[in-house]
């Protein structure tokens, strides 16, 4: 890794924090979801209805969540951008752009399902489907075009030797799994062990 770049302090301290906060927000989102939400009330929307009239503690935490995802994410967006740009400046470009619009997806997703929780006990069972379905498709094109973004952040960290290689190879396949519908869950544990190498490695570089 080039420890002389410039952008290593203190961008790279700012970095490094993100980094960590975005671990922490997935791991969180990921306790919530198995033992706040269930899995079988995230495969049955009916439980989810039930759980967003009767108890919605679980299901506002996990938006929240969503929200300081989408910050920690912005801060990374900006300092990888400002780490690469230099070497490849086209492609760092492209990244930035799939990135924000995975942001701006996130936080779409996480806009709509807080009013569906919130206005649970006044939809219809039809109106409700329909913002499930909605919410759902929101999350996997989140997941997707922030897999472009992965993919093309670590193919050009790996080839500048701006990160550390094996850190690359792991981005590289979160990117590949994360364009494959329905991983979402080893997307999620991926991400949090990237999150946290890419936090430990910028703390390094500072």
């Amino acid at each position: 890794m080039d420890a002389a770049h410039p952008i290593f302090s203190p961008t790279s301290r700012v970095g490094s924090i993100a980094a960590f906060g975005n671990a922490f927000a997935s791991s969180a989102a990921l306790y919530v979801a198995l033992f706040g939400i269930g899995i079988s009330a995230l495969s049955d929307p009916q439980q989810l209805a039930e759980l967003a009239i009767h108890n919605p503690t679980s299901l506002l935490l996990q938006d929240a969540l969503k929200f300081l995802s989408a910050a920690t994410a912005c801060v990374l967006i900006f300092v990888l951008d400002a780490r690469l740009r230099d070497r490849a400046p086209t492609w760092t470009r492209a990244a930035k752009l799939f990135g924000f619009v995975a942001v701006g997806l996130l936080l779409a997703n996480a806009a709509l399902s807080l009013f569906a929780v919130s206005q649970a006990a006044n939809l219809s069972s039809s109106v409700s489907a329909t913002l499930n379905g909605v919410i759902g498709i929101l999350g996997m094109a989140a997941i997707m075009a922030n897999g472009v973004w992965y993919l093309v952040v670590n193919w050009t960290a790996r080839a500048s030797r701006r990160l550390p290689r094996g850190l690359c190879y792991l981005g590289l396949l979160l990117g590949a799994a994360s364009l494959v519908p329905f991983f979402a869950l080893f997307v999620l544990i991926l991400g949090i062990v990237w999150a946290l190498g890419l936090g430990v490695a910028l703390e390094r570089a500072k």
